[in-house]
């Protein structure tokens, strides 16, 4: 199976996403707006959704 940037890309920022809300949750980060945390909230949900989606029939799926 090929590694693909934008699969490196997600998994980098999932990755991220989820160190920050432990952090977050450990007490280490205090006095973060809240906006922060919606907008981290959004950008992950919108990466695990592109990659639990149904593939559309016009993109090939990689067999190697």
């Amino acid at each position: 199976m090929k590694v693909k940037y934008r699969d490196l890309l997600a998994a980098g920022l999932l990755g991220a996403t989820l160190t920050f809300w432990g952090l977050q949750g450990a007490g280490l980060l205090k006095n973060l707006p809240s906006e922060v945390s919606g907008a981290l909230i959004a950008c992950f949900t919108l990466i695990v959704q592109f990659y639990f989606r149904k593939k559309p029939s016009g993109e090939a799926v990689d067999r190697e």
